[in-house]
């Protein structure tokens, strides 16, 4: 059984691990949706870019 200083060090681990663990999930759903966005921001210029020149015809 834990007590005392090696009851904080095992708590403090933990909670740093865990810590690690949502940057790195974090970081990667971050660059997912900026993949996301990038493809919708790509797709609706080429559509706006496709009804203007329908347009000007």
């Amino acid at each position: 059984m834990l007590i005392g200083i090696e009851y904080v060090v095992v708590a403090y681990v933990i909670w740093l691990f865990t810590f690690v663990c949502y940057i790195f999930m974090t970081k990667r759903r971050l660059k997912i949706t900026n993949r996301a966005v990038a493809a919708l921001e790509e797709k609706f210029t080429e559509s706006s870019t496709h009804s203007m020149t329908e347009k000007n015809k």
